[in-house]
C-alpha cells in the first residue's frame, strides 16, 4: 500500500466518523423534541409545545439526512478510487437505521401530543 492510498484511507475513515457523529447528533437533537414537550407541557399552550418540539425534530432529521447525503457522496468518490474495497458498514444499513430511529422518535412525539 503506497502513502497516497494510506492517506486516502485515513481521510476517508476520519470523514466517515465525522458523518456518523453528525447522524448521532441529529438523533439527539430530534430526541430532544420529546424532552421539550415534557418540560413545557404544563405551563405553555399546546401550540407552543408542538411548534418547539417540531422544530427540534425537523432540525435533527435535517442534520441526519445531510450527513447521509454527504456520506453517499464520499462513498461514491472513494469507491471510484478504490476498486474492490469494501466498507465496514453498507450505506443501506446506515440509512435503514437512521430511518428507523426517525420513525421511532416521530411516533413517540406523536403519541405524546395526541394523548
Amino acid at each position: 500500500m503506497d502513502s497516497a492510498q494510506l492517506t486516502l484511507e485515513n481521510t476517508h475513515m476520519a470523514a466517515t466518523r465525522t458523518l456518523l457523529s453528525l447522524v448521532r447528533t441529529g438523533a439527539s437533537i430530534a430526541g430532544g423534541g420529546a424532552l421539550v414537550t415534557q418540560l413545557l407541557v404544563k405551563e405553555w399552550p399546546r401550540w407552543v409545545v408542538v411548534a418547539l418540539s417540531s422544530a427540534f425534530v425537523i432540525l435533527g432529521y435535517w442534520l441526519m439526512w445531510s450527513a447521509l447525503k454527504q456520506g453517499r457522496r464520499l462513498r461514491a468518490r472513494i469507491e471510484g478510487e478504490q476498486r474492490g474495497e469494501a466498507f465496514l458498514m453498507p450505506l443501506r444499513q446506515v440509512t435503514a437505521w437512521t430511518v428507523a430511529l426517525q420513525l421511532l422518535i416521530a411516533m413517540v412525539l406523536a403519541l405524546y401530543i395526541i394523548r
